[in-house]
Order: structure tokens, then sequence, then C-alpha cells
């Protein structure tokens, strides 16, 4: 099974929906809040949510059903 981490932040509207879409998929996921780490932070203030997946990430741009399901199946 793959290793998913979905990097977030507070009040982000975007990575609700990506919470939710996840939920479609049979996975586990660990989230971080990119707000609790000033690396992630600087990495990732603009791209949030970043979805990584074992070691290829997607951030807010490329997240959709049908890229989650080719990568997680």
């Amino acid at each position: 099974m793959s290793e998913v981490i979905l990097y977030t932040r507070n009040k982000c509207p975007l990575c609700e929906e990506v919470r939710n879409l996840i939920t479609l998929f049979n996975v586990d996921v660990i989230e971080i809040d990119i707000e609790t780490d000033p690396v992630l932070l600087e990495n990732y203030m603009f791209e949030v949510p970043v979805l990584k997946i074992d070691n290829y990430e997607l951030d807010y741009r490329s997240i959709d059903y049908f890229e989650l399901e080719k990568r997680l199946q």
C-alpha cells in the first residue's frame, strides 16, 4: 500500500476538498499542517494542498479523481 501524506493549512477550502476526495479511496492518510513547521511553510505556502503519494508530489493544480485513481490503485 502506498504512503499518502496530505500537506494542509488552517482555513483552506481546497484542503477540505482534497480530504473529501481522498475518502473515496481505501487509503490511510497522514495529514500534516504546514503551519507547524517553518520549513514546510516556506516550501508549500502557496501550494497547499499537496498530496505526496510514496515519493511523488501532487499540488492542488494536479489533484483530481483520475490522478488519484491512477496513483493509488
